[in-house]
């Protein structure tokens, strides 16, 4: 795990599903939530009410990464859906 790995882990580790499981949208969702994340904190600190929208769909984003469509998906998995 990388510096930002380190910093970030406590933080989202139950919020976002976890970066190896990821495939590029979902890691793209992860790094959508940290951008609406860091914005929030800054239109807080502004006193802009936006930061509440922003809140919102940051934490939208971070739930949709345990979506299977965001998930990282091998050759077992997509047997072991075809067997039900």
């Amino acid at each position: 795990m990388g510096c930002m790995g380190r910093f970030f882990h406590p933080v989202f580790n139950e919020m976002l599903a976890p970066w190896k499981n990821l495939n590029f949208k979902g890691r793209a969702m992860t790094i959508a939530c940290v951008i609406n994340l860091i914005l929030a904190v800054i239109l807080a600190k502004d006193g802009s009410y936006v930061a509440v929208f922003s809140i919102v769909v940051a934490a939208w984003c971070g739930m949709w990464t345990y979506h299977p469509h965001y998930q990282h998906h091998d050759a077992k998995d997509i047997n072991h859906g075809r067997e039900e």
